[in-house]
């Protein structure tokens, strides 16, 4: 267990490392630099946001390991997993900062079905690590906590598939609507730790 979570914090400690790496000031001219400071705000606001995303799957991931006494082989695949969608993060964060820093309407549009599709495979893990958890009672530090890994499996389904409508929103209606989404569902994510951590003073998910 203990070697399972130091090794998923490194990791995503590297992922939130390579995060910054894409921020960067271009060549500016003398006098130029409040202007080209201000046109790099979405690549600053894209960073924000990743990075804060990144930080609800470390305090998610902190939460569902506490509520376990060990860790199976199924479990640690689907961990690994959660892994590599939370290291290609930075990709799709540059590309979705570059398509609004200097894009078009159309690159734009890509950007962010490109960062919603990523985001939508990190639900589905997510959903999949509920599942193999729910599934598995020997691994649970409470034996009385299966309806609440079975409520939670239900309500990260959500979680995964709100950001399939948030590239539709992206797409049907501007690509600055699929960023709110984006933004409100890592919000929605970030519930998820205390929905774990509060179920038996709450009894609700």
């Amino acid at each position: 267990m203990l070697r399972t979570e130091l090794f998923s914090d490194a990791v995503l400690a590297i992922a939130l490392t390579l995060l910054v790496l894409d921020l960067s000031i271009n060549e500016t001219r003398p006098g130029e630099l409040g202007a080209t400071v201000l046109q790099q705000v979405p690549t600053y606001l894209a960073f924000f946001a990743s990075f804060l995303y990144i930080a609800v799957i470390w305090l998610n991931h902190h939460s569902v390991f506490h509520k376990l006494t060990m860790v199976t082989l199924p479990i640690l695949w689907v961990n690994f997993g959660i892994l590599f969608v939370a290291v290609l993060l930075p990709f799709p964060t540059a590309v979705l900062a570059t398509a609004f820093e200097i894009g078009n309407d159309a690159d734009q549009r890509a950007a962010v079905l490109f960062y919603g599709g990523l985001a939508f495979l990190m639900g589905l893990t997510w959903n999949v690590l509920f599942l193999v958890i729910s599934k598995s009672p020997k691994v649970w530090s409470d034996p009385n906590d299966g309806p609440m890994w079975r409520a939670v499996t239900k309500w990260s389904v959500g979680g995964a598939f709100g950001y399939l409508a948030a590239v539709l929103a992206g797409f049907l209606i501007s690509p600055f609507a699929g960023i709110i989404g984006f933004i409100l569902l890592v919000a929605y994510r970030a519930t998820q730790a205390s929905r774990i951590t509060n179920w038996h003073e709450g009894h609700a998910v």
